[in-house]
């Protein structure tokens, strides 16, 4: 489907700064202009040429606890907040060099990469932005989740999420993803996980880069973090941030509603390969 706008990337170059949520190394980025058509390119700036990985649902290497991807001979790690961002800001086209196998977490949400992107200032392309409309109906599950999708006129987008633990209980949340409604409502939500998992991730060398400054935690009795919650329901939103920022592996706009019960990045790959067979451009 052609859409009536222009594809749109970034002004200038900003840069970005933090450490990695799983690695707990120091990671940095410089965000600048992409090339019309080319969607959004990670650049493994340590590594001998420079080799590009191209932010497609191709290159997908792993959805375990984060989106990885990988293409000539590098990978990058944690990309999903990132490429949220660039979704729910409307950035079609962008460069994202890197120095290390995986980017900055930040404050554990999409807020600080929106707010990199609106400094850095945001125009239109000459090309005309290409969309993906959805055909028919579709639904994908597995693991105990769901994802459905439904032809509709704007991208919208239904989550429910229910980890039977007594203070999480059971979240739902509507939105038709807009630019204002994605840096209000979704972009601040942040990353989120369960005390008893702690222990097995830090074992397996996982999460050295976690704290309560970037990651809501919740335990038995209590939900801990260092400035509290940002949404009652932040949990539900970040799902929905996780949930764009796997669609932009699509590389172009999808036009659908989207209903998603207990899904996850495993499951939203597959909501994509499924999406890549039934829509029509």
């Amino acid at each position: 489907m052609r859409m009536a706008d222009r594809e749109r990337t970034i002004r200038g170059r900003v840069a970005l700064s933090g450490r990695g949520v799983h690695s707990g190394r120091p990671a940095a980025l410089v965000l600048s202009p992409g090339a019309s058509g080319r969607g959004v390119v990670f650049v493994r700036t340590d590594l001998p040429g420079k080799p590009e990985i191209p932010g497609r649902i191709a290159c997908l290497a792993e959805t375990g606890r984060a989106t990885a991807l990988k293409a000539n001979g590098a990978e990058v790690r944690v990309v999903e907040h990132l490429l949220a961002a660039a979704v729910g800001l409307g950035v079609d086209n962008l460069r994202v060099e890197v120095d290390g196998a995986e980017l900055p977490i930040l404050d554990g949400s999409a807020l600080p990469f929106a707010r990199a992107l609106r400094a850095a200032g945001i125009e239109e392309q000459a090309k005309e932005r290409e969309g993906y409309l959805l055909s028919r109906p579709l639904q994908v599950s597995g693991g105990g989740g769901m994802i459905a999708a439904f032809p509709a006129a704007a991208l919208t987008i239904h989550y429910a999420v229910h980890f039977g633990h007594p203070l999480l209980r059971s979240q739902y949340l509507s939105l038709t993803i807009a630019e204002e409604t994605f840096v209000e409502e979704v972009a601040p939500a942040r990353t989120f996980g369960f005390l008893r998992d702690a222990l097995p991730l830090i074992e397996k060398g996982l999460i050295q880069g976690t704290s309560l400054d970037n990651t809501v935690v919740i335990g038995e009795d209590a939900v801990f973090s260092r400035e509290g919650l940002r949404f009652p329901d932040e949990c539900v939103r970040h799902k929905i941030l996780d949930l764009l920022g796997d669609l932009a592996l699509l590389g172009r706009r999808l036009t659908a509603e989207v209903v998603a019960l207990k899904a996850g990045h495993e499951l939203h790959a597959r909501f994509i390969a499924a999406l890549m067979e039934v829509c029509h451009g």
